[in-house]
């Protein structure tokens, strides 16, 4: 992908929207508009039932129209890449077109499903992993990079604006999803999308390194540095035994590759009080909480003061990605990674990724 975009080939994102999977249970769904939109030119093309023409009387009849402009456009692209968002599944994707029509006009599509397709969603899943961004992905990393969502409708909204018959809503909604996909697949190319594990990248000594990656690796390297410390031939050796201390080293880590980091940055009043995050890097809109175990303090109580903490920044405009560090080099939690897992599915919103990075070792 990477080259096609470099050497300016032909690519097309498409998507579009259909009736609720819960109502077409003894047919295909229904088809309301398809989009398109072209990399090299910076065309949408949108095709729905409310621009069909005046000859077309019946909702099948606009319907078919649509199918017949899809397939007319995959004819013209021949040798194109198609990008899309998870339209590899039976009920939903070329496929399911491809029955839609056939289930419509008794016949064969006249074009075959393009050989030359990308799901964008599983290139961004292959890149940083499934939880690259908060359920309802598309969404998720169309807010976490700030891209145009005015004409973006949920899949649950487009169910019922398709049972409303809001042909021309849902064709500017499709139109907006495609522009979102092809944007995302330039942004992952040129190394510039912002997802839940990664922020954008860092110049440091003639390489970039990724913000978000570069935070955690700091965190797996406190441990050696406390132990070096901790020896000291001439002097009192320096130990580590609260957050302070923690917070402390970990500051001096940062700085090494951070121009500006902010220290205790106040958060606006959440359940009746002001607090401070322990350190905000704004150039990538990363918080920073750093939380050191202790006896007594349970794997529910971390979680409880994590969705605490999520809760508190959320509302933080500065913010859209908090990095939650947690050192137990004691063993007191019973199962950090379950901890990890469960706090960063729960916690995240599209509006802000939250990652949970506990070390234990």
């Amino acid at each position: 992908m990477r080259r096609a975009v470099e050497l300016n080939s032909s690519l097309m994102s498409v998507h579009y929207a259909c009736e609720s999977f819960a109502t077409a249970k003894d047919h295909p769904a229904g088809v309301a508009c398809v989009a398109f939109h072209d990399l090299q030119t910076a065309e949408t093309l949108a095709f729905s039932r409310s621009d069909a023409p005046p000859s077309k009387v019946t909702d099948e009849e606009k319907e078919i129209h649509v199918l017949e402009r899809f397939y007319s456009e995959l004819q013209s692209r021949e040798g194109a890449y198609f990008l899309h968002w998870n339209m590899n599944r039976p009920e939903y994707g070329f496929n399911a077109l491809a029955a839609r029509y056939e289930y419509l006009t008794g016949n064969t599509p006249p074009v075959s499903p393009p050989h030359q397709r990308v799901d964008v969603d599983g290139l961004l899943a292959a890149t940083f992993g499934d939880t690259y961004a908060p359920h309802g992905r598309l969404e998720g990393i169309a807010r976490m990079n700030n891209m145009d969502m005015r004409s973006f409708r949920a899949g649950k909204e487009e169910a019922d604006l398709f049972a409303k018959k809001e042909w021309g809503t849902l064709s500017r909604s499709t139109a907006s999803k495609a522009w979102i996909i092809a944007n995302s697949l330039r942004r992952l190319v040129d190394g510039t999308i912002l997802t839940s594990s990664s922020a954008g990248s860092v110049e440091f000594s003639g390489a970039s390194l990724d913000a978000v990656a570069l935070v955690l690796a700091l965190g797996d390297r406190m441990l050696p540095v406390m132990r070096s410390l901790g020896v000291r031939p001439h002097g009192v050796p320096i130990e580590f035994k609260t957050e302070y201390d923690d917070q402390y080293l970990y500051r001096a880590l940062l700085v090494q590759f951070f121009d500006d980091v902010r220290d205790e940055e106040y958060v606006p009043s959440y359940a009746g009080g002001n607090s401070r995050m322990d350190f905000l890097i704004p150039r990538f809109k990363l918080g920073i909480e750093l939380k050191h175990t202790r006896s007594g303090l349970k794997d529910k109580d971390v979680g409880d003061q994590l969705v605490i903490d999520v809760g508190r920044y959320s509302t933080h405009q500065s913010v859209n990605h908090l990095l939650c560090l947690v050192f137990d080099y004691d063993g007191h939690l019973r199962n950090p990674r379950a901890l990890e897992e469960d706090l960063r599915r729960d916690v995240s919103t599209p509006d802000m990724a939250v990652t949970v990075r506990i070390y234990d070792r």
